[in-house]
């Protein structure tokens, strides 16, 4: 998901910025050919406002200062006596402030909104893409894999969370989680498309990977999570429950109802498990 405080990639910006340079300068323009005709004052905020939202706080407060300076040099050229020229002075230090307010608010306003974007789609605690979070993103990844291209589903469910929350205080659990994210994060190909479906639930695609090398990559993050486990002393299980499809045409709500599906039967081991299954031997979801 794209963030609201990087919108443009990096040859756009340049193009926002000089648009606005140029718009500005055709401004000035006007305003030394129509003198007191017309009042272009306000439009000078169009590039400004331009500049900060698509680029940067810094660049529009360049480009407010470039306003501001064009706009008093068309002044300048119309003055007439020394005392003319210090109240243009003035009047362009004062309208430069303004411009200066107008370069900066629409940054931080932007900066707000991808804030509030990033807690819509984020999990608080982990800071991995919440439910719904992942499912668009996993949606859309099967909507650009090929057909023929085989594909991988796992949930991991990590049991015995509840027991260190009793025994040593949630802070310690949430602070447990957090480190359990991560290292899923850092041992599958595509850390992106690692969610925290809730819970202790998480939920993992793994595009273009047949049942065989989900099963290395799934082996690899447990133990990774294994040396965690170790490290921290804590009564932990995981287990994994993954559903493999040789054609990527399957929806995703389908195999995430035949992983919890799986998973259900595989919970009551109390041990650490990994069960892949083909998707085409697992109940559809009605």
């Amino acid at each position: 998901m794209k963030a609201l405080s990087d919108p443009l990639p990096h040859l756009r910006k340049v193009i926002v910025v000089l648009s606005a340079l140029v718009c500005a300068n055709f401004l000035a323009y006007f305003d030394l050919v129509t003198r007191d005709e017309l009042n272009f004052s306000y439009l000078y905020l169009l590039p400004i406002f331009l500049a900060s939202w698509f680029v940067s706080r810094n660049m529009a407060i360049a480009v407010a200062i470039w306003a501001a300076a064009i706009w008093f040099a068309g002044e300048l050229i119309s003055a007439r006596t020394e005392a003319q020229l210090w109240t243009l002075l003035w009047n362009s230090l004062t309208r430069l402030g303004a411009f200066a307010v107008c370069a900066v608010t629409p940054a931080q306003l932007r900066t707000k909104l991808g804030e509030l974007s990033q807690i819509e789609v984020r999990d608080f605690l982990t800071g991995l893409p919440n439910g719904h979070a992942f499912y668009e993103l996993a949606a859309k990844e099967m909507q650009l894999a090929a057909d023929t291209e085989p594909l991988t589903l796992a949930t991991i469910f990590v049991g015995g969370v509840q027991m260190v929350n009793y025994r040593f205080g949630y802070s310690v659990g949430d602070q447990l989680l957090c480190t359990i994210a991560h290292t899923i994060q850092q041992q599958v190909p595509r850390s992106e498309l690692v969610g925290r479906m809730g819970g202790t639930s998480f939920s993992v695609l793994l595009p273009n990977t047949t049942a065989e090398n989900a099963n290395l990559i799934l082996q690899k993050v447990h133990e990774a999570l294994d040396v965690q486990r170790r490290k921290l002393s804590h009564p932990l299980t995981f287990l994994f429950s993954a559903v493999a499809c040789a054609k990527s045409s399957k929806k995703l709500a389908e195999l995430l109802y035949q992983a919890d599906t799986q998973m259900e039967i595989i919970k009551s081991s109390g041990k650490d498990q990994i069960q892949i299954a083909a998707a085409e031997n697992m109940p559809a979801l009605n």
